[in-house]
Protein backbone atom coordinates (compact mmCIF):
# COMPACT_ATOMS: atom_id res chain seq x y z
CA UNK A 1 0.00 0.00 0.00
CA UNK A 2 1.10 3.66 -0.68
CA UNK A 3 0.30 7.10 1.17
CA UNK A 4 -2.23 7.46 -1.30
CA UNK A 5 -4.19 4.89 0.09
CA UNK A 6 -7.78 6.79 1.17
CA UNK A 7 -7.97 4.37 4.44
CA UNK A 8 -5.82 5.43 7.26
CA UNK A 9 -5.21 3.02 10.08
CA UNK A 10 -5.09 4.99 13.72
CA UNK A 11 -3.37 3.25 17.01
CA UNK A 12 -4.45 4.93 20.02
CA UNK A 13 -2.99 4.52 23.33
CA UNK A 14 0.14 1.63 24.05
CA UNK A 15 -2.48 -0.60 23.56
CA UNK A 16 -3.71 0.45 20.67
CA UNK A 17 -0.57 1.13 19.12
CA UNK A 18 0.27 -2.64 19.69
CA UNK A 19 -2.68 -3.84 18.06
CA UNK A 20 -2.02 -1.56 14.73
CA UNK A 21 1.99 -2.42 14.33
CA UNK A 22 0.45 -5.62 14.82
CA UNK A 23 -1.72 -5.27 11.58
CA UNK A 24 1.24 -3.62 9.99
CA UNK A 25 3.28 -6.72 10.46
CA UNK A 26 0.68 -9.00 9.41
CA UNK A 27 0.07 -7.08 6.39
CA UNK A 28 3.15 -7.17 4.96
CA UNK A 29 4.02 -4.21 3.29
CA UNK A 30 4.10 -0.42 3.46
CA UNK A 31 0.28 0.39 5.71
CA UNK A 32 -0.58 3.59 5.53
CA UNK A 33 -1.00 3.52 9.52
CA UNK A 34 -0.41 6.61 12.67
CA UNK A 35 0.45 5.97 16.40
CA UNK A 36 -0.60 8.68 18.81
CA UNK A 37 -0.36 8.18 22.65
CA UNK A 38 0.50 10.78 25.67
CA UNK A 39 3.58 8.31 26.62
CA UNK A 40 6.23 9.82 24.31
CA UNK A 41 7.38 5.86 24.56
CA UNK A 42 5.18 4.82 22.25
CA UNK A 43 7.19 6.13 19.69
CA UNK A 44 9.49 3.85 20.21
CA UNK A 45 8.81 1.61 17.21
CA UNK A 46 7.92 1.45 13.95
CA UNK A 47 5.20 3.54 12.49
CA UNK A 48 4.50 7.80 12.25
CA UNK A 49 3.44 8.47 16.11
CA UNK A 50 1.75 11.85 17.29
CA UNK A 51 2.25 12.96 20.64
CA UNK A 52 -1.07 14.09 22.73
CA UNK A 53 -0.90 16.67 25.20
CA UNK A 54 3.13 17.38 25.26
CA UNK A 55 3.28 20.27 27.09
CA UNK A 56 0.02 19.61 29.72
CA UNK A 57 1.92 15.74 30.13
CA UNK A 58 5.41 15.86 29.35
CA UNK A 59 4.99 12.92 27.60
CA UNK A 60 4.67 10.46 30.67
CA UNK A 61 1.14 9.12 29.80
CA UNK A 62 -1.90 10.02 31.16
CA UNK A 63 -1.66 7.53 34.28
CA UNK A 64 -4.90 6.11 33.74
CA UNK A 65 -7.12 9.24 33.98
CA UNK A 66 -9.45 9.78 31.02
CA UNK A 67 -9.75 13.69 32.16
CA UNK A 68 -6.58 14.46 31.53
CA UNK A 69 -6.20 11.97 28.46
CA UNK A 70 -9.09 13.85 26.56
CA UNK A 71 -7.68 17.40 27.89
CA UNK A 72 -4.13 16.50 26.69
CA UNK A 73 -6.09 15.41 23.16
CA UNK A 74 -7.94 18.88 23.27
CA UNK A 75 -4.96 20.50 23.46
CA UNK A 76 -3.68 18.72 20.48
CA UNK A 77 -5.76 16.63 18.29
CA UNK A 78 -4.92 19.04 15.34
CA UNK A 79 -1.59 18.00 15.23
CA UNK A 80 -3.12 14.62 13.62
CA UNK A 81 -4.17 17.37 10.63
CA UNK A 82 -0.92 16.30 8.48
CA UNK A 83 -1.86 13.01 8.44
CA UNK A 84 -5.19 13.18 7.63
CA UNK A 85 -4.44 14.01 3.87
CA UNK A 86 -6.78 12.28 1.36
CA UNK A 87 -8.42 10.27 3.77
CA UNK A 88 -11.59 8.76 3.29
CA UNK A 89 -11.69 6.38 5.51
CA UNK A 90 -10.10 5.39 9.36
CA UNK A 91 -9.93 2.56 10.94
CA UNK A 92 -8.85 3.47 14.86
CA UNK A 93 -8.04 0.76 16.97
CA UNK A 94 -7.67 1.42 20.54
CA UNK A 95 -8.33 -0.05 24.19
CA UNK A 96 -11.15 1.11 26.21
CA UNK A 97 -10.68 1.14 30.35
CA UNK A 98 -7.67 3.25 30.64
CA UNK A 99 -6.89 6.63 30.51
CA UNK A 100 -5.66 7.61 27.16
CA UNK A 101 -7.32 5.01 25.20
CA UNK A 102 -10.78 5.83 26.96
CA UNK A 103 -10.20 9.50 26.70
CA UNK A 104 -8.23 10.53 23.28
CA UNK A 105 -10.13 8.12 21.57
CA UNK A 106 -13.40 10.12 21.68
CA UNK A 107 -11.62 13.11 20.59
CA UNK A 108 -9.89 11.60 17.71
CA UNK A 109 -13.43 10.50 16.10
CA UNK A 110 -14.59 14.10 17.16
CA UNK A 111 -12.03 15.80 14.94
CA UNK A 112 -12.59 12.84 12.20
CA UNK A 113 -16.13 14.05 11.84
CA UNK A 114 -15.00 17.53 11.85
CA UNK A 115 -12.85 17.11 8.98
CA UNK A 116 -15.63 14.86 7.04
CA UNK A 117 -13.79 11.94 7.45
CA UNK A 118 -16.14 8.35 8.08
CA UNK A 119 -14.34 6.40 11.00
CA UNK A 120 -14.83 2.91 12.12
CA UNK A 121 -13.45 1.88 15.65
CA UNK A 122 -12.33 -1.24 17.03
CA UNK A 123 -11.90 -1.08 21.14
CA UNK A 124 -11.47 -3.78 23.30
CA UNK A 125 -12.78 -3.83 26.80
CA UNK A 126 -11.29 -4.73 30.10
CA UNK A 127 -11.17 -8.30 30.99
CA UNK A 128 -13.79 -8.62 34.24
CA UNK A 129 -10.73 -9.16 36.81
CA UNK A 130 -9.79 -5.82 36.58
CA UNK A 131 -12.42 -4.11 38.35
CA UNK A 132 -15.55 -2.55 38.13
CA UNK A 133 -13.65 1.17 38.00
CA UNK A 134 -12.47 0.26 34.47
CA UNK A 135 -16.07 -1.54 33.45
CA UNK A 136 -17.49 1.65 34.24
CA UNK A 137 -14.99 3.83 32.55
CA UNK A 138 -15.02 1.89 29.33
CA UNK A 139 -19.10 1.95 29.15
CA UNK A 140 -19.24 5.31 29.59
CA UNK A 141 -16.71 6.11 26.44
CA UNK A 142 -18.83 3.55 24.74
CA UNK A 143 -21.80 5.09 24.35
CA UNK A 144 -20.13 8.84 23.77
CA UNK A 145 -17.97 6.84 20.94
CA UNK A 146 -21.68 5.02 19.45
CA UNK A 147 -22.67 8.60 19.29
CA UNK A 148 -19.58 9.91 17.33
CA UNK A 149 -17.95 7.72 15.21
CA UNK A 150 -20.03 5.96 11.70
CA UNK A 151 -19.30 1.88 13.36
CA UNK A 152 -17.73 1.44 16.72
CA UNK A 153 -16.98 -2.72 17.20
CA UNK A 154 -16.60 -3.46 20.97
CA UNK A 155 -14.31 -6.39 21.95
CA UNK A 156 -14.00 -8.11 25.00
CA UNK A 157 -11.49 -9.08 25.59
CA UNK A 158 -12.54 -12.11 28.01
CA UNK A 159 -13.67 -13.25 24.95
CA UNK A 160 -10.79 -13.02 22.86
CA UNK A 161 -8.26 -15.27 24.66
CA UNK A 162 -8.68 -18.77 26.67
CA UNK A 163 -8.77 -19.18 30.79
CA UNK A 164 -6.20 -21.18 30.37
CA UNK A 165 -3.74 -18.14 28.89
CA UNK A 166 -1.42 -17.26 31.64
CA UNK A 167 -1.55 -12.66 31.65
CA UNK A 168 1.22 -12.18 29.15
CA UNK A 169 0.15 -14.99 26.86
CA UNK A 170 -3.26 -13.67 27.06
CA UNK A 171 -2.58 -9.99 26.62
CA UNK A 172 -0.27 -11.00 23.31
CA UNK A 173 -3.03 -13.14 22.10
CA UNK A 174 -5.64 -10.89 22.70
CA UNK A 175 -4.14 -8.20 20.26
CA UNK A 176 -2.47 -10.53 17.81
CA UNK A 177 -6.70 -11.76 17.65
CA UNK A 178 -7.63 -8.17 17.50
CA UNK A 179 -4.67 -7.32 14.81
CA UNK A 180 -5.65 -10.58 12.83
CA UNK A 181 -9.00 -9.33 12.20
CA UNK A 182 -8.37 -5.68 11.00
CA UNK A 183 -5.71 -7.09 8.62
CA UNK A 184 -8.10 -9.29 6.89
CA UNK A 185 -10.42 -6.43 6.60
CA UNK A 186 -7.94 -4.17 5.70
CA UNK A 187 -6.50 -6.72 2.80
CA UNK A 188 -10.72 -7.02 1.97
CA UNK A 189 -10.92 -3.04 0.84
CA UNK A 190 -7.13 -2.99 -0.11
CA UNK A 191 -6.44 -6.12 -2.51
CA UNK A 192 -9.55 -7.49 -3.74
CA UNK A 193 -10.37 -10.72 -5.69
CA UNK A 194 -13.24 -11.52 -8.25
CA UNK A 195 -15.87 -9.52 -6.00
CA UNK A 196 -14.70 -5.87 -5.18
CA UNK A 197 -14.90 -3.95 -2.18
CA UNK A 198 -13.89 -0.94 -1.92
CA UNK A 199 -13.33 2.01 0.63
CA UNK A 200 -16.06 4.21 -0.81
CA UNK A 201 -18.39 1.49 -1.14
CA UNK A 202 -17.37 1.17 2.86
CA UNK A 203 -17.61 4.59 3.56
CA UNK A 204 -21.21 4.37 2.31
CA UNK A 205 -22.53 1.43 4.09
CA UNK A 206 -21.60 2.71 7.15
CA UNK A 207 -23.34 5.50 7.02
CA UNK A 208 -25.94 5.86 9.85
CA UNK A 209 -25.06 2.49 11.51
CA UNK A 210 -24.02 2.11 14.95
CA UNK A 211 -22.57 -0.90 17.37
CA UNK A 212 -21.78 -3.85 15.51
CA UNK A 213 -20.36 -6.84 15.68
CA UNK A 214 -17.12 -8.32 14.37
CA UNK A 215 -15.23 -11.61 14.03
CA UNK A 216 -12.93 -13.51 11.52
CA UNK A 217 -12.37 -17.50 11.34
CA UNK A 218 -9.54 -19.20 9.21
CA UNK A 219 -10.42 -22.93 8.37
CA UNK A 220 -8.89 -25.94 6.23
CA UNK A 221 -9.98 -28.97 4.55
CA UNK A 222 -12.43 -30.21 2.61
CA UNK A 223 -15.43 -28.69 4.70
CA UNK A 224 -13.80 -25.43 5.38
CA UNK A 225 -16.34 -23.12 3.75
CA UNK A 226 -19.43 -25.36 6.36
CA UNK A 227 -16.39 -25.19 9.00
CA UNK A 228 -16.28 -21.42 8.99
CA UNK A 229 -20.14 -21.04 8.86
CA UNK A 230 -20.62 -23.31 12.24
CA UNK A 231 -17.64 -21.27 13.60
CA UNK A 232 -19.08 -17.84 13.12
CA UNK A 233 -22.64 -19.20 14.45
CA UNK A 234 -20.58 -20.07 17.57
CA UNK A 235 -18.29 -17.12 18.17
CA UNK A 236 -19.17 -15.41 21.47
CA UNK A 237 -18.55 -11.95 19.41
CA UNK A 238 -21.61 -11.95 16.91
CA UNK A 239 -23.89 -13.44 19.77
CA UNK A 240 -25.03 -10.19 21.48
CA UNK A 241 -27.09 -8.13 19.50
CA UNK A 242 -28.01 -4.58 21.30
CA UNK A 243 -30.56 -3.54 18.34
CA UNK A 244 -31.66 -5.19 14.44
CA UNK A 245 -28.83 -5.93 12.23
CA UNK A 246 -29.22 -3.56 9.24
CA UNK A 247 -26.63 -4.63 6.69
CA UNK A 248 -23.70 -7.36 6.77
CA UNK A 249 -20.05 -7.65 5.13
CA UNK A 250 -18.94 -10.58 4.29
CA UNK A 251 -15.01 -11.47 3.22
CA UNK A 252 -13.58 -14.65 1.77
CA UNK A 253 -9.86 -14.65 1.57
CA UNK A 254 -8.44 -17.41 -0.09
CA UNK A 255 -6.21 -18.70 -2.53
CA UNK A 256 -6.82 -19.62 -5.94
CA UNK A 257 -8.56 -22.83 -4.96
CA UNK A 258 -11.75 -21.05 -3.73
CA UNK A 259 -14.56 -22.61 -5.35
CA UNK A 260 -17.86 -21.34 -6.16
CA UNK A 261 -20.36 -23.85 -3.81
CA UNK A 262 -18.10 -22.35 -1.04
CA UNK A 263 -18.87 -19.46 -1.63
CA UNK A 264 -22.36 -19.94 -2.24
CA UNK A 265 -22.03 -22.19 1.22
CA UNK A 266 -20.58 -19.09 2.88
CA UNK A 267 -23.47 -16.70 1.86
CA UNK A 268 -26.50 -18.67 2.34
CA UNK A 269 -24.78 -19.84 5.82
CA UNK A 270 -24.15 -16.12 6.90
CA UNK A 271 -27.35 -14.52 5.53
CA UNK A 272 -29.57 -17.39 7.25
CA UNK A 273 -28.25 -16.85 10.29
CA UNK A 274 -27.43 -13.16 11.08
CA UNK A 275 -30.44 -11.38 8.52
CA UNK A 276 -31.97 -12.67 5.42
CA UNK A 277 -33.50 -9.39 4.75
CA UNK A 278 -30.95 -7.24 5.13
CA UNK A 279 -28.34 -5.63 3.28
CA UNK A 280 -25.53 -8.09 2.21
CA UNK A 281 -22.34 -7.70 0.81
CA UNK A 282 -19.62 -10.04 -0.29
CA UNK A 283 -16.21 -9.58 -1.18
CA UNK A 284 -13.18 -11.81 -2.26
CA UNK A 285 -9.34 -11.77 -1.43
CA UNK A 286 -7.48 -14.19 -4.10
CA UNK A 287 -3.95 -14.81 -2.19
CA UNK A 288 -2.33 -18.31 -3.21
CA UNK A 289 0.74 -17.40 -1.22
CA UNK A 290 -0.89 -17.16 1.92
CA UNK A 291 -4.15 -19.00 1.96
CA UNK A 292 -3.75 -22.28 -0.61
CA UNK A 293 -5.18 -24.33 0.87
CA UNK A 294 -6.78 -22.68 3.69
CA UNK A 295 -9.79 -20.39 3.99
CA UNK A 296 -10.49 -17.03 6.11
CA UNK A 297 -14.18 -15.06 6.82
CA UNK A 298 -14.67 -11.82 8.22
CA UNK A 299 -18.12 -10.76 9.00
CA UNK A 300 -19.15 -7.46 10.07
CA UNK A 301 -22.60 -7.49 11.29
CA UNK A 302 -23.47 -3.37 10.96
CA UNK A 303 -26.99 -2.32 13.76
CA UNK A 304 -29.30 0.15 13.51
CA UNK A 305 -28.96 3.22 15.51
CA UNK A 306 -31.45 5.45 14.72
CA UNK A 307 -29.22 8.41 12.70
CA UNK A 308 -32.05 7.91 9.91
CA UNK A 309 -35.79 8.60 11.13
CA UNK A 310 -38.32 6.22 9.69
CA UNK A 311 -35.38 3.53 8.72
CA UNK A 312 -36.92 0.12 8.85
CA UNK A 313 -35.33 -1.90 11.49
CA UNK A 314 -34.75 -4.78 10.04
CA UNK A 315 -32.93 -8.19 10.06
CA UNK A 316 -31.88 -10.46 12.70
CA UNK A 317 -29.74 -11.52 15.58
CA UNK A 318 -28.02 -14.59 16.33
CA UNK A 319 -30.00 -15.70 19.14
CA UNK A 320 -33.21 -15.42 16.43
CA UNK A 321 -35.10 -13.27 18.54
CA UNK A 322 -37.99 -11.73 17.28
CA UNK A 323 -38.30 -8.43 14.91
CA UNK A 324 -39.01 -5.72 17.47
CA UNK A 325 -41.68 -4.16 18.04
CA UNK A 326 -42.65 -0.65 18.22
CA UNK A 327 -41.13 1.54 20.79
CA UNK A 328 -43.52 3.82 22.82
CA UNK A 329 -41.15 5.13 24.66
CA UNK A 330 -39.93 6.86 21.77
CA UNK A 331 -36.06 6.51 22.16
CA UNK A 332 -33.95 4.99 19.47
CA UNK A 333 -31.29 1.94 19.39
CA UNK A 334 -29.39 4.79 20.87
CA UNK A 335 -31.26 4.96 23.59
CA UNK A 336 -30.83 8.95 24.01
CA UNK A 337 -34.39 9.74 22.03
CA UNK A 338 -35.03 12.89 22.47
CA UNK A 339 -32.14 13.76 24.47
CA UNK A 340 -29.82 13.37 21.59
CA UNK A 341 -28.63 16.45 20.58
CA UNK A 342 -28.64 17.96 24.46
CA UNK A 343 -25.56 18.05 26.90
CA UNK A 344 -24.80 14.55 28.83
CA UNK A 345 -26.39 14.39 32.46
CA UNK A 346 -23.35 11.86 33.65
CA UNK A 347 -22.84 10.12 36.63
CA UNK A 348 -19.62 7.09 37.09
CA UNK A 349 -19.62 7.19 33.83
CA UNK A 350 -23.06 6.06 32.98
CA UNK A 351 -25.49 8.32 30.67
CA UNK A 352 -28.53 9.25 32.73
CA UNK A 353 -30.21 10.50 30.09
CA UNK A 354 -30.82 6.93 28.96
CA UNK A 355 -33.29 4.86 30.01
CA UNK A 356 -32.18 1.99 32.67
CA UNK A 357 -33.53 -0.58 30.88
CA UNK A 358 -31.26 0.01 28.40
CA UNK A 359 -28.07 1.13 30.01
CA UNK A 360 -28.39 -2.51 31.71
CA UNK A 361 -29.54 -4.25 28.27
CA UNK A 362 -32.79 -5.29 29.92
CA UNK A 363 -35.51 -6.67 27.57
CA UNK A 364 -39.31 -5.52 27.66
CA UNK A 365 -42.49 -6.53 26.58
CA UNK A 366 -45.43 -4.21 25.27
Amino acid sequence: MTATSPMLLLGIGTAGARIARGVSRAYGENLRFVLTDTDATTAEGDGEFTLLGGDRLAGRGAGGDIVAARLAAEDSISRLDPHLEGVRLAVIVTCLGGGTGGGATLETVKRLAALGIPSIVFATLPFAFEGEDRQRNARGVMSMLEEAANATFFLPLDKLVGESDNMSEAMRRACDTVASGVTLFWRLIEKPGYIKLDADHVRRLIQGVGRGRFAAVTCQGPNRAADAVDALMRSELLATAQAPVRAILCGVLAGEDLRLSELTTISNGVQETFGERVTFDLGTVNDEATFSGRLSVVVMLFEMNGREPGAPAVGGALSRRKKAKSNPLGVGPTGRGRFNNAERTEWHGEDLDIPTFIRHNISLEF
